[in-house]
């Protein structure tokens, strides 16, 4: 009998699940939980075998709550359960963790007890373990992007290849590998988004990626200008933040 908590936001995806478990067979739901912390207190409570896991829950991330989940020993099997087949999922099927995609089929449901089965039979589920602690570290790390849309589709923008974000009126551009971008988004914004990724505040009114810094050129009043790799606009290093700038750059 596997002993199963099913987490969504929505309480008809959960009625489903919960109906079609009950239809197989061979589990019990223990608790369901909405949000959260709700799912981390009935997760610690019950301490079931498996995990149903929607990752877009409407007060958090599932890919965190998984994150906190596989902290603890002996942590339960992880299926995650989505609408959406984004880079998280295609990253996540090298594992031997499942992910069932919405709307929910009956048979691909019984394929993920069937692998939960096996884990728990198999004693020796290291391998599948460092799996599992590998991708959501490196979720954790690299997941962080933005979205423009341009041309009638929507881009996906990794830090890595943005070489300034600067502002134009009230609109937000970002220069990157790929070409010129409007966003919504404010330049405060992006910063604290990225703030693991280099990117400076060089300026009120520009961010710069430190990684792709080409030269740096002395300016008035002690201010500084730096041109990037890919652009030959100068980026203006304001006053107050030269000295921050000169230490991070080795200057």
């Amino acid at each position: 009998m596997i002993r199963c908590i099913v987490v969504d936001d929505e309480m008809p995806a959960v009625n489903e699940i919960k109906y079609m478990l009950n239809e197989i067979g061979g589990v019990e739901i223990v608790a369901e939980a909405n949000d959260m912390e709700t799912a981390k207190k009935v997760v610690c409570e019950f301490k079931p075998d498996a995990v149903f896991l929607d990752i877009n829950l409407g007060s958090g991330d599932g890919i965190e709550l998984a994150d906190i989940i596989t902290r603890e020993k002996n942590y339960p099997s992880i299926v995650f359960v989505t609408a959406y087949d984004d880079y998280a999922i295609k990253a996540f099927e090298v594992n031997a963790i499942d992910y069932i995609l919405k709307p929910i089929n009956s048979n691909r449901l019984a394929k993920a007890l069937n692998k939960i089965r096996e884990n728990m039979e198999n004693k020796e589920q290291h391998g599948a373990d460092e799996k599992l602690k590998i991708f959501l570290e490196n979720y954790n790390k690299k997941i962080e992007r933005i979205s423009v849309y341009s041309n009638g589709k929507y881009i996906p923008l990794e830090p890595e290849i943005i070489y300034y974000v600067t502002t134009d009126g009230r609109n937000t551009l970002i220069n990157t590998e790929k070409g010129e971008y409007i966003t919504s988004l404010t330049l405060s914004e992006l910063e604290s988004k990225f703030k693991d990724y280099n990117l400076f505040r060089t300026h009120r009114s520009y961010l710069l990626n430190l990684n792709h810094v080409k030269e740096v050129y002395n300016w008035f009043n002690g201010t500084l200008q730096v041109v990037v790799a890919g652009s030959k606009e100068r980026i203006p290093v304001s006053r107050n933040k030269v000295c921050s700038f000169k230490e991070i750059m080795g200057i």
